[in-house]
């Protein structure tokens, strides 16, 4: 099967969280197998094997599903311990995001943010070295910790998933700050999963946290996004203003509008129509034209490396938060240092290649 029929299939399999699905003819078990490794590419796998999970299918469909429930499970157990911990530690310290989807996922790792400054968050992982996690990578202002049941179980980079940990003191890529904690704290709630009490961010800024982090390093676009956007918009209680100001307050909206404006061809292409809420928000701010024509060059086939246009557009527009900007003065200073230097300009490469940088392992 060529890959832009495998995307073209995931879409007609999940459906759209917009199209009320009346009864139809249910996809071979060939098709389901056949479709699976572009999914778990994709990061979708979970949302079509919940959704056409049934007794007697094949056993290697039974394998790809039990697979992915352990996954999930884990994943969300690993988050969960890490809250509970956290919360021992200082339960108003820290806010878990971009880990918790509104469908059956599996992330790749748990995201935390230590509230304060570098004492807090010095103290914050010092506990959490002293319940067990274990050190894995630094960043400037990053630590990626394991939960100790990984152990033997993870490799180089973040081969293995499931288990990792990243501890930010600011959610950022090496000393550039995308998001400040004063941004974030008016929208944590609390959340009880697996009967424990936990911080997470809201819809709002959580949707346009992982759509600018998919151009602002990772510049990729892939089913994730399409899914979680669909599933957010969809939902009567996300509120559209809120989203709106956000996203204008922080210097996001070209980012997010770009994710927006693929999104949309997507759904018409595929269903016929464009929801009523995407249409408001690019009404408002604009649709990006030219990456819809450069993604529809492509096929329209996913994971889509967004064109260094759009990530450098993305980071001039940013430039007008301080904070964004401080980061970047902060970088620049550090790359005087020719091995830091050297470890940028290797990333900003793969970055740019054709690649990319983004993948679920």
């Amino acid at each position: 099967m060529l890959a832009s029929t495998n995307t073209k299939k995931l879409i007609e399999l999940i459906g759209s969280p917009f199209v009320n699905h009346k009864a139809w003819n249910l996809p071979s078990d060939k098709l389901l197998l056949q479709v699976y490794e572009k999914a778990f590419y994709d990061r979708v796998a979970p949302l079509y094997l919940h959704k056409y999970r049934r007794e007697g299918w094949l056993s290697e469909l039974e394998n790809h599903y039990i697979f992915v429930l352990k996954r999930e499970s884990m994943t969300r157990t690993v988050l969960t311990d890490l809250a509970a911990n956290l919360n021992d530690w200082n339960e108003h310290g820290y806010v878990i995001f971009k880990s918790i989807k509104p469908y059956p996922a599996i992330p790749n790792d748990t995201d935390v943010l230590i509230f304060g400054g570098k004492k807090e968050f010095d103290s914050g992982l010092m506990h959490l070295y002293n319940c067990g996690y274990i050190f894995h990578e630094w960043a400037p202002l990053q630590t990626t910790l394991y939960d100790p049941r990984g152990k033997g179980k993870i490799g180089i980079g973040k081969k293995g998933g499931t288990y990792y940990i990243d501890v930010y003191c600011e959610i950022s890529t090496d000393y550039v700050c995308y998001l400040n904690e004063k941004a974030i704290k008016p929208h944590v709630i609390v959340k009880k999963i697996n009967g424990i009490d936990v911080r997470l961010v809201k819809s709002v800024p959580e949707l346009a946290i992982i759509l600018f982090h998919s151009v602002f390093p990772e510049r990729t676009f892939n089913l994730e996004h399409f899914y979680l956007t669909l599933y957010y918009l969809a939902d009567s209680k996300f509120d559209i203003n809120s989203f709106v100001l956000f996203n204008e307050k922080n210097k996001m909206v070209y980012a997010v509008r770009s994710n927006l404006s693929l999104i949309e061809k997507l759904h018409e292409e595929h269903f016929g129509f464009i929801p009523k809420r995407i249409i408001e928000l690019l009404d408002h701010w604009g649709r990006n034209e030219r990456e819809v024509q450069r993604f529809t060059n492509t096929g329209m086939e996913t994971p889509y490396l967004f064109s260094p246009k759009v990530f450098w557009t993305t980071c001039i527009n940013k430039l007008r938060d301080p904070s964004f900007t401080r980061g970047l003065f902060s970088q620049v200073l550090h790359m005087l240092n020719p091995i830091f230097f050297i470890d940028v300009v290797k990333s900003l490469k793969n970055r740019m290649s054709e690649r990319g940088t983004y993948h679920l392992e």
